[in-house]
């Protein structure tokens, strides 16, 4: 972690002193990155435009899928046309090439929420960027938002994740028979060394275990797939249950040095960050199809719970403040 992620990473804990620091660094390094009107052409004069860009490269894939839909939607409910632009506006998943013929790393994965392609609606008259607004709170995160909002499954309609990964995910599903198991998401990493002011707090792996334990009492001898990116849970989570358990994991953190963001550690794991993407949106479709839940608050499991439908024989989720 680089010397500006370290200071930006304390002001976050100092509330009061985070909202104007980063406020001011908004003003005098991010001024493009506000909310901002654009006439780019004459095309659709009696249309409004509003392009979703992206945040930049620390942002997680569904923290970036939950946080657009619930956009896609207000915005629709106000008679804008949204579309997400990941293609001018840098992610961590971009790639060099184009993937499935697209260079916009949401179409990657996702659907658009409208049929008119970039091109045009960077001709277009009423055209709004999206970005930050004094009025917003430059403290808050995503994730714990998450359990703030009134979300139900159905928002899911106005941008679907794509057939093909549906179908990858469902191949796994029946070949593994997953939809039998005890879904169990943990994360570490980044979340438990650094603490991350305004994400969640994260359970030990031995209050996690605990929990486990409980549920195999109700599901003897029931396979436990087991979600995570930390090597350390892994490795701990297959000593203490052999062969129940169960993972998808390709992107697993080895070594983890308790000093980046996750994103600064996965390019070490998987260049390819189109299937790194992947391999972890279909690991959550999976976790959504569990027969159980056991997770820790963020942004994986939010959407594994919020996918599944209200559909678990029994969930348990961790809420133990934020850092």
């Amino acid at each position: 972690m680089n010397l500006k992620s370290k200071i930006g990473l304390w002001i976050m804990h100092k509330k009061s002193l985070g909202r104007i620091a980063m406020n001011i660094n908004r003003v005098f390094f991010h001024w493009d990155k506000r909310e901002q009107k654009k006439h780019f052409g004459n095309l659709n004069p009696d249309k409004k435009f509003y392009v979703l860009r992206s945040n930049g490269t620390h942002d997680g894939l569904l923290a970036m899928y939950i946080s657009r839909l619930r956009q896609i939607k207000n915005l629709i409910a106000q008679d804008y046309i949204p579309v997400v632009d990941f293609e001018n506006y840098e992610t961590q998943y971009t790639m060099s090439e184009p993937v499935n013929n697209s260079r916009n790393v949401w179409e990657y994965y996702f659907e658009q929420p409208s049929k008119f392609p970039l091109s045009e609606i960077y001709q277009s008259y009423n055209v709004t960027l999206s970005g930050w607004k004094f009025s917003d709170d430059p403290t808050q995160k995503p994730d714990i938002d998450f359990y703030n909002e009134d979300y139900s499954p159905e928002i899911f309609k106005f941008a679907p994740i794509k057939k093909y990964v549906l179908d990858l995910a469902d191949e796994k599903i029946k070949a593994e028979n997953i939809s039998d198991m005890i879904g169990l998401f943990l994360r570490g990493t980044d979340y438990t060394h650094l603490k991350p002011a305004g994400h969640a707090v994260q359970p030990t792996k031995e209050m996690a275990a605990e929990k486990v334990d409980e549920f195999l009492k109700k599901y003897p001898n029931n396979k436990i797939f087991l979600a995570t990116e930390d090597e350390d849970i892994l490795n701990y989570f297959k000593q203490r249950y052999g062969d129940l358990i169960f993972t998808t994991d390709n992107n697993i953190i080895k070594n983890y040095s308790g000093k980046n963001f996750l994103t600064d550690e996965i390019k070490n794991v998987n260049p390819n960050k189109y299937k790194f993407g992947l391999d972890y949106l279909v690991k959550m479709i999976c976790l959504a199809k569990c027969k159980c839940l056991i997770a820790s608050m963020a942004a994986g499991s939010f959407f594994a719970d919020l996918y599944n439908a209200n559909n678990y024989e029994q969930k348990y989720i961790f809420k133990l403040g934020v850092y």
